[in-house]
């Protein structure tokens, strides 16, 4: 991974090899490699600090090599119901030896792509565990380099949330990182945590033919989301034979003498048990504030102590070092800590602009998919905002029907007196690409009187997005009023 070129100058001192930039990055995620790429562009000197494979955790261990294990589910998913299609298929396997290795394949190819962009855009990247030797200077762990800056960028990402169960830190209790690589599909698989991450695995271990259970503490799996939306993708968990159990608190987890999880809960003011073949934890991830010396960087932390504290054009408390992506959670999704990347780096090169309020789509790779920007209804209504929303169900869409797929809908709220849409999901076919509709809508401050007048074409899934739209005002085609 490590490579030198001239958009940085060497400088032998001693028994060390100092390195000179304009920006430093430490972390090769999507924060700190688009922030590098950026730096470089901006005709800035740049290293890259990254202690593992370039593209984070979201590249090696989350967002991709889970949507590469989504499509293997959804093509499962057509193959099981392709008696629906007309079409005989006389008994299929699978191997998941083959599809780990063709899921790792995927992640090399895009990390080398990210290699091969540092080169192209001449960024030193250095491999290797950043150690601040003092403010401006940087140690390598293990290495004769020093990397001497005028500008560090911390893009250090997150860890996973520990729980405060007993039980939880055995050895054999799986993480999310440990589903993508478990040799062979449990017989059943207990996953403690009903968020994204824990519901992804879900539907995807249920594919597979894992008899897979959820406890939720929360009394709503995907518990950001509208009641309608969440209870849409627990009938479909219900279908696929997934138990899911609400309001459920773990008190303990337990390994029986044959290897087995029994796990102690309560719920609803009992308590119970579940016996399964593995455990796995996905309660969510934290900043990772312990990667470097922050008091020797002189950088505080936020009032609630759980991120990097930033300003608008993502700069610490100290002006030279500037903090991107989760590690100052703001915004946990890998698509928010490029834009910080960016902001970040056109200010050390003296541009104008900085972070804005818009809000930031998020994308959820359930069965049925969701995508989300803005304020939900049940938010809208929580702030008692004087709303009109509209919602039009995939079951009236023509390309949905065709496609047999559909269920789901879209919902689009608006502003009553400004008539601004300020928020829209999608939970359907196709709902984290039709996302970029809806995020164009919320983002750029579209009326419903400007969204009325787009043409949608015929027949596509979109067309739910235009029905939606002119249902707040009672105008939608498609339903029967």
């Amino acid at each position: 991974m490590g490579s030198e070129n001239q958009n940085s100058s060497v400088i032998n001192n001693g028994n060390k090899t100092e390195i000179t930039c304009d920006a430093a990055i430490i972390g090769g995620g999507p924060a700190g490699y688009v922030a590098a790429i950026r730096c470089a562009r901006n005709g800035l000197k740049t290293v890259l600090i990254e202690k593992n494979r370039l593209g984070g955790t979201c590249l090696n261990e989350g967002c991709i090599p889970t949507k590469a294990l989504v499509s293997v589910v959804g093509f499962l998913s057509q193959l099981k119901r392709a008696d629906d299609f007309g079409i005989l298929v006389q008994g299929y396997q699978y191997s998941l030896e083959k599809i780990r290795h063709k899921k790792q394949q995927i992640v090399s190819s895009l990390v080398q792509g990210i290699e091969f962009l540092m080169k192209k855009n001449k960024v030193t990247v250095i491999p290797g565990k950043a150690v601040v030797a003092e403010d401006g200077l940087l140690d390598i762990e293990g290495s004769p380099q020093r990397v001497r800056y005028k500008h560090l960028i911390l893009a250090t990402g997150s860890v996973p949330v520990p729980i405060p169960i007993p039980g939880a830190d055995a050895p054999d209790i799986l993480g999310s990182k440990d589903l993508l690589e478990l040799e062979e599909v449990p017989g059943s698989l207990a996953i403690i945590g009903g968020g994204i991450i824990g519901m992804e695995f879900a539907f995807i271990y249920a594919a597979l033919g894992c008899e897979v259970h959820v406890v939720e503490a929360m009394p709503q799996i995907l518990n950001l989301v509208d009641p309608d939306v969440a209870s849409i993708v627990k009938r479909s968990a219900r279908k696929m034979g997934i138990a899911i159990l609400e309001s459920a608190r773990v008190l303990s987890i337990e390994t029986a003498p044959d290897g087995k999880k029994l796990i102690s809960m309560e719920r609803k003011g009992k308590q119970g048990s579940l016996v399964v073949q593995k455990a796995a934890i996905t309660a969510g991830r934290r900043a990772n504030l312990e990667a470097v010396d922050l008091g020797k960087l002189g950088v505080e932390l936020n009032d609630k102590k759980d991120g990097i504290r930033i300003n608008e054009v993502m700069q610490t408390t100290n002006p030279a070092v500037y903090a991107v992506g989760d590690v100052t959670n703001l915004v946990m999704l890998a698509h928010a800590a490029s834009r910080q990347g960016i902001i970040a780096a056109d200010h050390i090169a003296g541009k104008t602009g900085g972070l804005d309020q818009r809000p930031v789509p998020s994308a959820i790779f359930t069965c049925p998919e969701i995508g989300h920007i803005g304020l939900t209804e049940k938010e809208a209504r929580e702030k008692n905002m004087d709303l009109l929303a509209g919602k039009f169900t995939f079951r009236a869409n023509s390309k949905a029907v065709a496609m047999q797929e559909a269920e789901g809908f879209v919902k689009v709220i608006a502003d009553k007196e400004t008539r601004m849409i300020i928020g829209a999901t999608i939970i359907g076919p196709g709902a984290t690409e039709l996302l970029s509709l809806a995020s164009t809508l919320v983002t750029c401050g579209i009326t419903i009187d400007q969204a009325a007048q787009v043409i949608f074409a015929h027949p596509t899934l979109s067309e739910a997005m235009s029905e939606a739209i002119l249902d707040m005002t009672g105008e939608a085609i498609h339903i029967a009023n």
